[in-house]
């Protein structure tokens, strides 16, 4: 795959289990997949991808060591718009990698080499973060042998970042000193001077992020890795505009790498039991300047019991968990200004691009999947594609703007990228009202007379036939800004 190009990626239709051999069988005889992993990078205070900056989505899933179904896991969160995952591989919840001197578990790495050779295959990035608490005779001293040793197996992985210790600030078995801390990331750099690595930090305390930032920038780590302080309003945007502007501070990539939890079987927490909080807090995080976001579910910490597939585990709590990883890849329909019709790509792709449709029920042609270049939930200002409803096909401005509006793209270039752009910038909402813009030029796609007849990418200026009300058909709202599914806002089935 050539960098900066975008393939679509389909959802599973098949019952687990034949998709999940479906998956083995295309790692085994797929010579023709592209297996090279994604390079992260840093590039200011943001991640790059390949050398692209981009917003990176993480999700938890510290006890893939001990996961029966780490193939069939991994495709799942890559489907669902999962840049990465966050894994703890010395977890006390299965197997470990490293013994109490520092000395490599020899089986135990070939096994979480294997996961970061099908994190490769998906392109997902790896948040490999240690616990040495969770390994007894590991001291600060051994910790420094074991995480080179480490480090030096995993020289030839670009797609890795390391947390030297999770909340090491704790004062319990995870604390380790900063002096420590210095020792263990020059260890893993003499032996992999590229590798991004951090630490991270748990804050309970209104100083938390300038502090956090400060113990960065002091240790001269490659990124700020916060552990977020979790009060009622946590997922608001004056609160991640806070939080995020003191991280930033230190100029390293704000990398929000624990924020709330979904569940905790030990504390209670607020503001934590319905997606719409998380789909508020990663969105408002992208907005204030986060370089990255994990969802922290409990889900994926112990797989001795309970269900072996990581979607069925997602699946057994529909709410936040369920609702929110199917909110991730934004479908959405595109109303033009008369307030009765709506874009379609004639027969779902493939050919030409209408605004005549009466209807945009989801499943018909009237619905887009969205394709954030920037990663990340829609914020105005972003560089989409859309992708038609035949799984095949992107929306393209011909010829880069002037001309017709074609559907029948089969990857991501120059030509399938628009701007999506709203009036006084932020988060896209439910029902908000956006124009499109080819790329970076000066044409914007426009509906003829506003809706009812043809659409084309002539639009010289934002006027009433080159703006859109983008509702959502994917199940979440991001604070909806008007009430009502797309079929009622549509009115009558196609």
């Amino acid at each position: 795959m050539t960098p900066g190009i975008v393939t679509r990626t389909h959802r599973l239709g098949r019952p687990r289990r034949l998709a999940a051999a479906a998956v083995v069988l295309a790692c085994m005889f797929g010579g023709a997949a592209d297996a090279r992993a994604q390079k992260l990078g840093i590039q200011g205070d943001r991640f790059t991808i390949d050398g692209t900056p981009k917003f990176l989505t993480f999700v938890t899933y510290f006890g893939g060591m001990g996961a029966p179904n780490v193939i069939a896991d991994l495709h799942l969160m890559k489907t669902l718009g999962f840049d990465g995952f966050r894994i703890w591989p010395l977890l006390d919840t299965g197997p470990q990698i490293l013994n109490g001197d520092g000395s490599l578990r020899a089986t135990e790495m070939a096994q979480f080499l294997s996961i970061l050779d099908q994190a490769k295959q998906e392109r997902l990035i790896v948040d490999v973060t240690f616990t040495h608490e969770h390994i007894a005779g590991l001291t600060p001293a051994n910790t420094r042998v074991g995480l080179a040793n480490v480090a030096a197996a995993m020289r030839s992985y670009e797609n890795v970042l390391i947390d030297i210790q999770n909340e090491r600030n704790v004062q319990d078995r995870r604390f380790m000193s900063e002096p420590d801390i210095v020792s263990i990331y020059q260890a893993i750099k003499a032996v992999d001077p590229a590798r991004i690595v951090g630490c991270s930090e748990a804050r309970g305390d209104a100083a938390g992020p300038a502090t956090d930032a400060s113990f960065v920038a002091r240790l001269r780590l490659d990124v700020t890795m916060l552990h977020e302080t979790r009060s009622a309003d946590w997922y608001t945007l004056p609160v991640q505009q806070y939080v995020i502007s003191a991280l930033r501070a230190n100029g390293r990539p704000a990398y929000m790498q624990e924020p709330m939890t979904t569940r905790d079987s030990l504390f209670f927490y607020p503001s934590h039991d319905r997606a719409e909080y998380f789909l508020q807090a990663i969105a408002h995080a992208k907005l204030a300047g986060a370089a990255g976001w994990t969802f922290h579910t409990e889900v994926g910490v112990d797989f001795r019991t309970g269900a072996p597939f990581f979607e069925d585990r997602l699946r057994e709590f529909p709410e936040p968990e369920w609702a929110f990883v199917n909110s991730l890849k934004p479908r959405i329909v595109l109303r033009t200004n008369n307030g009765a019709n709506f874009v379609v790509a004639e027969n779902g792709g493939g050919g030409g691009v209408r605004a005549d449709r009466s209807a945009g029920g989801p499943g018909s042609w009237e619905v887009f999947d969205v394709v954030d270049l920037a990663g990340g939930p829609l914020i105005s200002g972003d560089r989409v594609a859309l992708a038609t409803a035949d799984g095949k096909h992107y929306l393209q401005a011909v010829g880069g703007g002037g001309g017709q509006l074609r559907a029948s793209s089969d990857s991501v270039g120059a030509f399938e990228g628009f701007t999506i752009e709203k009036p006084g910038g932020g988060v896209i909402h439910h029902g908000d009202a956006v124009s499109l813009r080819a790329g970076d030029s000066s044409w914007f796609v426009s509906a003829e007379s506003g809706g009812g007849s043809s659409v084309s990418v002539t639009g010289t200026a934002r006027g009433a036939f080159e703006t859109f009300t983008l509702l959502f058909a994917t199940p979440h709202s991001v604070a909806a800004a008007s009430a009502g599914s797309v079929r009622e806002a549509s009115g009558e089935k196609r």
